[in-house]
């Protein structure tokens, strides 16, 4: 599954939850969601097609998953890149030059 979490083109997909917000991606086999992850600095992931969205969200309900979601709560919409850019404006990620030791 190829995921394109940083792109700033027009178009692509991405993954809602009813209740935990817009899926951000994945790390130690959790899925992170905007604005439950509190990490808003790591923006929305974006698919670039609507299949491959909709190929997580099979996943995410799928026995295979460690703890499969309903498929009612999970829908593929249009990629909100202007979502995106003010999340990555408003909280930038600090330089490892920033952070005190």
């Amino acid at each position: 599954m190829s995921l394109e979490s940083s792109s700033h083109l027009p178009g692509g997909f991405q993954v809602r939850h009813r209740s935990l917000g817009i899926y951000q991606g994945s790390a130690i086999e959790l899925a992170f969601w905007h604005p439950s992850s509190g990490m808003p600095e790591y923006g929305l992931c974006r698919f670039s097609t609507e299949m491959k969205a909709q190929a997580l969200v099979d996943f995410l309900c799928s026995p295979m998953c460690g703890e499969p979601m309903d498929r009612g709560d999970l829908i593929v919409e249009p990629y909100d890149l202007t979502e995106h850019t003010r999340l990555l404006d408003e909280h930038p990620l600090p330089s490892a030059w920033e952070t005190p030791t």
